[in-house]
């Protein structure tokens, strides 16, 4: 039976959603060139252009991300070649949600669209390729678990070429084995004989050749801080969370290298950690900490970029595991491995977390809340107060945006 909030508001609600994500992609392709991580990727295009292939593999650079902008680069500026692969790249998503994603339920790609209202494909980064192909491994993956037609070849092709484009899947690695021990329990064959999947390895690999000689590891991005400091960015973000609970710096900012380099002058060389590991045990109690202060402000930001849907997500999984005691792998697994990278980043990462890190996961996340709407696992209400958050966040941004235009 229809409701007056069916009738009224989910209509408004989609025409809300286009209207907000047509708003914000102008708004995100229209921003000029980027000083930060954009502007690496474009130095990185030059010095291919001017010193070769070869002597960029040495030195370390998004190599994946570089071979599909490289042909573009030729009749756009760097920075514009950059963004237009990165919305190729999200209409390529678009595509395999719709026709090879088994994405049933239509409100999905309202959600889909007001989650990329926040231009996460429009910068010119390599992350869009990293979540686009570590999304389609985990949607393979769901769709094994749940016997829906999935392709082997889509799985392992989509994991091979996330794994050759950020280090940071190494991170993803207890969800990736998570995922290959219950396809195993599921008696799904996932070492078939593919040619495409070998191929891609094997060409990889190949292109990788003068990295694995000189450097001795895989050719990826190489955020390094300039030669003339002795501090390393480990130290920088362990420094940063100091200097915050200290009240002596603004969240989300950073201390210049000279000033961490003065602190170790001044306190002595092992005064910071100088990895990620020894940032965990470096103060036990200070990670404690800083793990649930960090998971907590990414709820709190996970809402301004989604909604509501991953902490009724969370909250739903709870339920059916704590209260109603029923377990079952193939309905927990989005929850399970999406609840798991949070909880890693905030322990690995001592500083504030960034949430493009985490959003393969988000996506998952927007696929499994779409599909506890259409198979009505919980109350109406809980999806219409899901709704109304979605209108103030639009109303919001719009308010806050439409001047900056």
């Amino acid at each position: 039976m229809e409701t007056k909030f069916d009738k009224y508001i989910i209509p408004a609600f989609k025409i809300g959603v286009g209207c907000f994500f047509i708003l914000f992609f102008i708004f995100h392709a229209s921003t000029p060139r980027a000083d930060g991580d954009e502007c690496g990727f474009i130095l990185d295009l030059q010095f291919v252009k001017s010193d070769g292939w070869i002597s960029a593999i040495q030195k370390g650079f998004g190599l994946t991300y570089t071979l599909l902008i490289y042909p573009f680069s030729f009749f756009l500026k760097d920075y514009i070649a950059l963004r237009f692969v990165n919305f190729l790249l999200f209409l390529l998503l678009l595509l395999y949600f719709y026709k090879w994603g088994e994405i049933k339920n239509k409100m999905f790609y309202y959600y889909f669209l007001f989650f990329s209202s926040c231009g996460w494909f429009l910068l010119g980064t390599n992350d869009p390729l990293f979540v686009v192909c570590l999304t389609i491994f985990f949607n393979e993956a769901y769709k094994f678990l749940n016997d829906k037609k999935a392709s082997i070849t889509l799985l392992w092709c989509s994991l091979i070429l996330a794994f050759f484009t950020r280090e940071v899947i190494y991170v993803y690695m207890p969800a990736i084995i998570i995922t290959f021990f219950l396809l195993k329990r599921k008696q799904i064959t996932i070492f078939e004989k593919k040619i495409a999947p070998l191929l891609l390895l094997g060409i990889l690999i190949i292109i990788n050749i003068p990295s694995l000689i000189s450097n001795k590891k895989l050719c990826y991005d190489n955020k390094l801080p300039p030669k003339e400091f002795h501090s390393n960015w480990a130290q920088r973000q362990y420094l940063a969370q100091l200097l915050v609970n200290d009240n002596k710096l603004t969240k989300f900012n950073h201390p210049s290298w000279e000033e961490t380099d003065a602190y170790l002058a001044k306190n002595g060389p092992n005064s910071l950690p100088k990895t990620i590991l020894q940032s965990i045990f470096f103060d036990l109690k200070l990670t404690i900490t800083e793990t649930f202060k960090n998971f907590y402000y990414a709820m709190l930001d996970s809402i301004r970029l989604s909604g509501f849907p991953l902490i009724i997500v969370f909250l739903f999984s709870f339920y059916t595991l704590v209260i109603k005691r029923k377990f079952d792998y193939t309905q927990l697994y989005i929850p399970f491995i999406t609840l798991m990278m949070f909880m890693l980043f905030c322990i690995i990462i001592i500083y504030y977390i960034e949430l493009r890190w985490l959003l393969p996961m988000f996506i998952m996340t927007i696929i499994y809340f779409s599909e506890l709407e259409i198979k009505e696992k919980m109350s109406k209400h809980i999806f219409q107060l899901n709704y109304l958050m979605f209108f103030a966040i639009m109303l919001y941004g719009t308010i806050r945006v439409i001047p900056r235009l």
